[in-house]
């Protein structure tokens, strides 16, 4: 009778608790709307208070997070986002949007961002293609917003073909600057649907001028969004079409380059 054959694979290895633990202290901290102290951090993440202490410690040691003693709350540190944007700058879609990206940024005197939809329905900044301008709006790769905020909001919901209802809540969530009637947001992410390409003018950041448009892979999910901004007032209406229009162009090449798909049905 056959002796049965013992597995000569190795057991998977145990993980080892405090990287786990300092992984989930990152992750919180980039989920933050506004720096936290160790208690918060610690309930939230049901850490010791003392463990998380000596964690945050060490991170802000290395600039993975930033201490402020005023608060004696946490942040998200610039070690964060130089180690982002070393895993981002090798991405694929990074790559393939840059030379449309610093085209459009070049022509229009615009900011050109590339925003990943990632969990917790958030986008980030991946990557960002600025002009020669002596002034201009800044970004930061590695900020966050909600999914549903601004032009890119706009242009996610019209994507995604969310009814009113649908809508009018996502406008209730958005911590606006001048909020948009809920009859007008229906309006707005209506048009964009029909356009492909979204607008926002001084309603998530007064004084900018926003027109995005979302890229989505084969199954139609909606994995980024790219936008292009400017001063509001600087340029005239036909202008501004025209950048939306140029958005829109460039989102689709992208969508096509990566999944083979236009970036977004069309009404």
């Amino acid at each position: 009778m056959d002796q049965p054959t013992r597995s000569t694979a190795s057991p998977p290895r145990p993980l080892v608790g405090s990287v786990v633990q300092a992984i989930a202290v990152l992750r919180h901290l980039g989920r933050l709307d506004r720096p936290e102290g160790v208690t918060a951090i610690a309930a939230r993440l049901r850490l010791s208070p003392s463990s998380c202490f000596n964690i945050l410690k060490t991170l802000a040691a290395e600039e993975l997070a930033t201490f402020d003693p005023q608060t004696r709350a946490y942040s998200l540190g610039p070690g964060a986002i130089d180690l982002a944007r070393a895993a981002l700058g090798r991405d694929e879609v990074v790559r393939a949007a840059r030379p449309a990206m610093d085209g459009i940024a070049e022509k229009y005197d615009v900011a050109v961002g590339l925003w990943r939809l990632g969990s917790g329905e958030r986008l980030t900044l991946t990557a960002l293609s600025e002009s020669e301008s002596a002034t201009r709006i800044h970004l930061v790769i590695g900020q966050r917003q909600p999914a549903e905020a601004g032009a890119t909001g706009r242009a996610v919901l019209a994507a995604r073909g969310a009814s009113d209802a649908a809508i009018r809540n996502a406008c209730a969530a958005v911590r606006w600057r001048q909020p948009p009637s809920p009859a007008d947001y229906v309006a707005q992410v209506r048009a964009a649907r029909a356009k492909g390409w979204a607008l926002d003018a001084d309603q998530i950041i007064i004084g900018v001028t926003t027109v995005a448009a979302v890229i989505a892979d084969r199954e139609g999910q909606v994995r980024f969004s790219l936008s292009a901004s400017t001063f509001t007032g600087r340029e005239p209406p036909r202008r501004i079409e025209q950048i939306g229009e140029a958005i829109c162009d460039a989102a689709q090449a992208i969508a096509r380059s990566i999944y083979g798909i236009a970036a977004a049905p069309a009404a």
